[in-house]
């Protein structure tokens, strides 16, 4: 007789197949353990999925890497000639595409932790890696525009560098440490707002400090 495959038993080992690989990544991942975390036997799991590779292709695609990307560059390119991120209105393309990043990643924390923390032996290996190159890239761009086209220093690429490897490890143990959405975006506004304010003492030049008029002296003309 055929077998019947049911969208519910489907979808239960595509969120299994996601949290384990998020927890131990791609290689250390078992068919079977993806199996028992779904709740289904591993012959049962075969017939949805004839294998690993094409179990992972069905959680992670290349579109949802790319969309991810994309949207990490908007949010960006959003800043562009905008020295203070204070003067804006909660309603500039900015917060609003900050907003959808943030919600993006909540709805979709354990793919986002897998390709920024995880993604080694698969197509991915290099996602954490491109993204933090785009984000040098579009802080290196910023500081040129505030900065009057001048050319920023190769130690400013290399601080830029550990600026963000640091940052994204600190958004991905945001998102990997609870499932509560209001914790999550707890985490992420306060590693956010001291982000943000130790790049603006970075990259946006200081305004030059007016000299105080010395105090007159009793007396003098």
């Amino acid at each position: 007789m055929p077998q019947f495959l049911k969208e519910d038993v489907r979808l239960r080992i595509e969120d299994a197949a996601l949290q384990v690989f998020a927890d131990k990544g791609f290689g250390p991942s078992t068919m079977a353990e993806i199996a028992r975390v779904a709740g289904v036997s591993t012959g049962n799991l075969y017939l949805y999925f004839s294998n690993k590779e094409v179990l992972f292709e069905a959680v992670l695609p290349d579109s949802f890497a790319n969309t991810l990307l994309k949207r990490i560059r908007l949010r960006v390119e959003a800043l562009s000639g905008i020295s203070d991120i204070r003067t804006l209105d909660t309603s500039a393309p900015y917060h609003l595409l900050s907003e959808e990043l943030l919600q993006f990643c909540i709805d979709n924390r354990k793919r986002v932790v897998f390709l920024l923390a995880k993604a080694n032996g698969t197509k991915h290996a290099t996602f954490a890696e491109r993204t933090v190159s785009l984000l040098v890239k579009l802080a290196l761009e910023y500081a040129r525009t505030v900065g009057g086209g001048a050319e920023p220093s190769s130690a400013m690429a290399f601080a830029l560098e550990r600026i963000y490897w640091n940052f994204v490890a600190a958004m991905v143990a945001a998102l990997d440490r609870s499932d509560d959405p209001a914790e999550i975006r707890a985490v992420v506004d306060i590693v956010s707002d001291y982000h943000r304010a130790g790049l603006r003492a970075l990259l946006v030049p200081a305004e030059p400090s007016t000299p105080k008029r010395a105090k007159s002296r009793k007396g003098s003309s």
